[in-house]
């Protein structure tokens, strides 16, 4: 599972600290104080190197013919046009990425990624693409309106027993009066339990949601994410000039909504992408123009 749960507390904290960082950059390329070889190589090339686990569908896998494909592919891919270097894919298991980075297999990673404040000191990221937070999901065949956390009063619940779905549940349910809790053991159980009407709604990693409206359909997400599970690209401490053109790509993405058609390419279905960073980035003029 590529999950990390951060409270909402530490992740403020943890993306000012970031977002200070990034401040620091700025003014010092504005002065010409930074280098970045990493940076200086890719334009020399014209190549950026980007590392993947190609086993996490729809992100990254291995299609019929023995190519990577998927959300990250394109998106890497997308990131290349827009730095005008081309990318070449490196394909390394999930729990060697940060090795890998570390001496230079690759420049960057790009492969469904937590945000990891715990790594702030080894590794600098990106503004997120993605939230793959708890989503609360229900039928669209249901009589009853539910369209946020609210509207849940008098209501069956579904959740992953075990999950941060359970634990967003459970408080709800101390909040919410009528609120009954039923657990399953995997998240298409508590789909497939909404769908046969056991349930009135459920909560549901992101893309979990996402892969059964694809597949299956009937549900559909309603509201904002009930949590952050943030995905983000890492590269070296030492590639600023490369993360602030990793940074202005994503924001041009989000802005002319090629994020989006990402999401609805590879998921089929059209969400709301986060803005993270966005209003830091245009103050401080990282934003692309």
């Amino acid at each position: 599972m590529r999950k990390l749960r951060v409270s909402k507390p530490v992740l403020f904290a943890t993306l000012a600290l970031a977002a200070i960082g990034l401040t620091i950059w700025l003014v010092l390329t504005r002065l010409g104080g930074v280098e970045d070889e990493t940076w200086a190589r890719i334009q020399q090339e014209g190549l950026m190197r980007v590392g993947m686990d190609a086993s996490w569908p729809p992100f990254e896998y291995m299609d019929h013919d023995g190519q990577i494909v998927g959300f990250d592919v394109d998106l890497a891919r997308a990131i290349g046009q827009r730095l005008g270097v081309e990318v070449e894919l490196v394909n390394v298991g999930f729990d060697s990425l940060y090795d890998a980075l570390y001496v230079g297999r690759f420049d960057a990673i790009v492969s469904a990624l937590p945000y990891d404040p715990l790594l702030l000191g080894d590794v600098a990221y990106s503004i997120s693409y993605f939230n793959a937070g708890q989503v609360l999901v229900v039928s669209k065949s249901a009589n009853q309106q539910i369209s946020k956390v609210n509207d849940l009063s008098g209501k069956r619940l579904g959740v992953e027993w075990g999950s941060e779905g359970d634990v967003v549940g459970r408080r709800l349910q101390k909040e919410t009066e009528g609120l009954s809790l039923q657990s399953y053991l995997t998240p298409d159980a508590v789909l497939r339990a909404l769908t046969n009407g056991e349930v009135d709604a459920a909560i549901v990693d992101a893309v979990s949601a996402y892969q059964f409206i694809a597949a299956e359909g009937g549900v559909q997400v309603v509201g904002d994410p009930l949590t952050d599970e943030l995905y983000v690209i890492a590269v070296r401490l030492d590639s600023p000039l490369l993360l602030k053109a990793i940074n202005e790509a994503l924001v041009e993405m989000r802005e002319d909504d090629t994020l989006e058609r990402l999401q609805e390419k590879w998921f089929r279905v059209s969400v709301h992408v986060p803005g993270t960073f966005i209003g830091f980035l245009r103050a401080t003029g990282l934003q692309a123009r």
